[in-house]
C-alpha cells in the first residue's frame, strides 16, 4: 500500500450503480416504473380497508416525496421508508395494521433489491484491484433502498466483499454532504481524512463534502457529468475505472 492514501471511499449512485438503469429491466418484466408500482400498492392496501379515491394517494405520494427532499437537501437527513409513511398515513388521517404496514415497507425497500440497476462498466473489476492497494468503502445516501438492501445488491455483483467500511446515510443518521457520514466512514476503515479519497458524482456531496474535511475527492462522470456545464473543484475527475485508478495513483504519489 502507498504511504499517501491509505483508503479510498466510494459514493454509489452513478458511481458503482448507475441509477434508474432497473426502470428498463422493470419494462421488460412487464412491471410498473417503480414510483407507480408503490402507488399503487398503497392504494390497494387502503382501498381494501376503507374505499379512497386513487387520485389522493397519488397527491399524498408527491407530498411525500417533497417532504423527504426538503429534509435530504435542506437538512441533510434521508428519511426511512417507515418515516415516508408515517407522513403519508397522518396527511390521509388514514392508518394500517402493524402487519400491513410492515408488508408495504419490505415491499418498497425490495424493489431494488429484486431487479437490481445495473453495475458500472469495468466497475466490479476496478473494485477488486483497487481492493489489493487500498482500503475500501461506501460512503452513499439511501433513498428508498435502505442500506442493508445496498449491501444485498453489491454482493449479487460480488462486490461486496472489496467494501470494509460502510456509512450509509439511513444507519449513520445523516446524508452528504454532512461531515458525520465521512467522518463515520473514516473510524470504519481507521485511517484520517488525509489518508482518504472520496469518489462520487456529485460536485456538491461528494466533492465538496469531502475537501470540507481535507481529504481528496475525484469526480466520477462515467454515468452522469456535472463539470460539463458547472466546472469542479475534483483534485481529479474519472470517466471510467481505468481512469480512476491512475488518478488516484497520481494523487497519492503528490502526498
Amino acid at each position: 500500500m502507498t504511504m499517501g492514501i491509505k483508503a479510498i471511499t466510494f459514493d454509489l449512485w452513478d458511481t458503482v450503480l448507475i441509477d434508474e438503469s432497473d426502470e428498463l429491466k422493470r419494462q421488460k418484466q412487464g412491471l410498473k416504473p417503480k414510483n407507480e408500482e408503490r402507488q399503487q400498492i398503497l392504494w390497494e392496501a387502503l382501498n381494501t380497508l376503507s374505499p379512497i379515491d386513487k387520485t389522493v394517494i397519488d397527491t399524498a405520494f408527491k407530498s411525500q416525496e417533497v417532504f423527504y427532499r426538503e429534509l435530504w437537501l435542506g437538512k441533510q437527513i434521508t428519511p426511512n421508508v417507515a418515516d415516508r409513511f408515517e407522513f403519508m398515513l397522518e396527511g390521509l388521517e388514514r392508518e394500517l395494521p402493524a402487519s400491513e404496514l410492515d408488508r408495504l415497507v419490505s415491499v418498497f425497500q425490495d424493489m431494488e433489491v429484486k431487479t437490481p440497476p445495473d453495475i458500472i462498466a469495468g466497475a466490479a473489476g476496478g473494485l477488486r484491484d483497487l481492493s489489493h492497494k487500498y482500503n475500501l468503502g461506501v460512503v452513499s445516501d439511501a433513498i428508498y433502498t435502505p442500506g442493508s438492501g445496498l449491501r444485498a445488491i453489491l454482493d449479487a455483483y460480488e462486490v461486496l466483499s472489496c467494501f470494509s467500511g460502510f456509512a450509509f446515510s439511513d444507519e449513520v443518521g445523516r446524508a452528504k454532504p454532512n461531515a458525520r457520514i465521512f467522518t463515520h466512514a473514516a473510524q470504519k476503515l481507521e485511517v484520517k481524512y488525509h489518508e482518504m479519497i472520496h469518489v462520487g458524482d456529485r460536485e456538491l456531496n461528494d466533492v465538496q463534502g469531502a475537501q470540507a474535511l481535507g481529504m481528496k475527492a475525484i469526480l466520477f462522470t462515467g454515468a452522469r457529468d456535472e463539470s460539463r456545464e458547472k466546472g469542479s473543484q475534483a483534485d481529479a475527475i474519472a470517466k471510467d475505472y481505468a481512469e480512476l485508478s491512475v488518478q488516484i495513483e497520481t494523487i497519492s504519489a503528490e502526498l
